[in-house]
């Protein structure tokens, strides 16, 4: 931890957590693949500060992150949330008592999968509307222009082709009626926190109104599920085997995710970070499931 952040840590401590004795504050680095976040122990008390990644300014819409992360807190979902800055991004929450960080192979335990399927259902369900859309192709848009700014040549050599199969999607999902509810956006499993008594959802910067099947989709990649871990989340979230048509949407939704998130990996190294390897697996994904999404619609059709 270099001494501007330490400085800036022992500040918030003071000004927004009104500790009484700075010399006594214990400070650790915790893990997070764009921001630098840090527990904080102190006389009032154990919280995060999360100060924001160089670049992520680009990125991010911190008034609408806060917006997702107040509501996160109104339905009990995330960890308290004590500040947050606007302009900067910067963040003080509560520490989860006892925390776990989940991480893929946790996050495949049947009970934290139900778990998970239960936020998922609390989160989708809550009735509430926020002015923030999570629109995806707007997102790709923005992506590849902050790209481009940089090097027109960063991008893949069959990258307009993908995106045009990827934008052929777009017509299927408008006609499925898709009625848009609050979803986090980017539940990686390091994003699942498992308390002392329950499982939080933390960090809602890419939160907004989208898909809910996305959430779904996101996690079954990120954790790496089975076939079969699939279907059984899909039963603890909708409480039955599922209509196709809803599989068929989280289908689309990992070609959505993957093929945006290979640009934000490919935008961060525009920035100086080493995501080269996670942009290509990612990229490389959307293709094999466009290739297997195309596989389904043949084999439609002979039917």
């Amino acid at each position: 931890m270099d001494n501007k952040d330490f400085e800036l840590v022992l500040e918030l401590c003071k000004n927004e957590i009104k500790v009484d004795c700075l010399s006594d504050i214990k400070v650790q680095r915790l893990g997070g693949l764009t921001n630098k976040n840090y527990m904080v122990d102190t006389d009032k008390g154990l919280y995060v500060v999360r100060l924001p990644g160089d670049g992520t300014e680009e990125l991010i819409n911190r008034e609408n992150e806060h917006i997702c992360t107040d509501l996160a807190n109104q339905i009990d979902i995330d960890s308290q949330l004590i500040y947050f800055e606007d302009k900067t991004g910067i963040k003080i929450s509560r520490y989860i008592d006892e925390a776990e960080t989940l991480d893929d192979k946790l996050l495949r335990e049947k009970q934290n999968m139900k778990d998970i399927a239960e936020l998922f259902k609390k989160l989708h369900s809550c009735g509430k509307s926020i002015p923030v859309i999570f629109d995806v192709f707007e997102k790709i848009e923005e992506y590849e222009e902050l790209i481009r700014r940089q090097d027109n040549n960063f991008l893949w050599d069959d990258y307009e082709t993908v995106k045009n199969q990827v934008y052929d999607l777009k017509h299927e999902i408008s006609e499925m009626n898709v009625q848009p509810v609050i979803c986090h956006n980017d539940p990686l499993c390091e994003n699942f926190i498992k308390g002392k008594d329950r499982m939080y959802l933390v960090d809602w910067e890419y939160a907004g109104m989208n898909d809910p099947m996305w959430d779904l989709a996101d996690v079954f990649i990120e954790a790496a599920f089975t076939t079969e871990e699939e279907e059984d989340f899909n039963v603890y979230y909708f409480g039955m085997e599922p209509e196709d048509h809803f599989k068929r949407r989280i289908l689309i939704n990992k070609i959505f995710l993957d093929f945006l998130w290979s640009l934000w990996g490919k935008q961060r190294c525009t920035c100086g970070a080493d995501l080269f390897e996670y942009a290509d697996e990612r990229y490389e994904r959307a293709k094999e499931h466009l290739n297997l999404l195309l596989s389904i619609k043949q084999n439609w059709r002979k039917n």
